[in-house]
């Protein structure tokens, strides 16, 4: 067995894990409506998808990439990009940039915050919509 193929995509994927995150985790659509309504030609689509499904934001799972442990205040939330199944292969997905607001009122990151030693106790994720689309 060469060793190179086995250690190189190991590396890679630990890399990426202790940056980002664990796992897959769900939540419904409306946990993630204020980063919706940020454009309101999404918000549109969203709200005439609801209508044709006959649903309620509530009633929509979407599944966002889990936070671990080792983002301290935020261990556990869901963060972008996001996939949101509307029912009869309608599936929105909506990519942004994961940020987080600090108890001093600054917006850090969340590629900052993770290189944090010490992660302070208060922290709230924030998004910032970059883009969509539907298949």
């Amino acid at each position: 067995m060469n060793i190179t193929k086995f250690l190189l995509p190991l590396a890679i994927a630990s890399s990426f894990i202790s940056q980002a995150a664990l796992a897959g985790g769900t939540l419904a659509l409306n946990e993630i409506m204020p980063l919706v309504q940020q454009s309101s030609k999404l918000n549109n689509e969203v709200n005439t998808a609801l209508r044709q499904a006959g649903k309620k934001p509530s009633d929509i799972t979407c599944v966002g990439v889990r936070l671990g442990s080792q983002f301290g205040p935020l261990s556990a939330s869901r963060v972008a990009p996001f996939e949101c199944n509307f029912g009869n292969n309608k599936i929105l997905k909506i990519e942004a940039e994961n940020l987080v607001n600090l108890r001093n009122g600054h917006s850090i990151f969340l590629t900052q915050f993770s290189e944090f030693q010490s992660k302070p106790e208060q922290a709230e994720l924030a998004f910032r919509l970059k883009s969509w689309n539907w298949q």
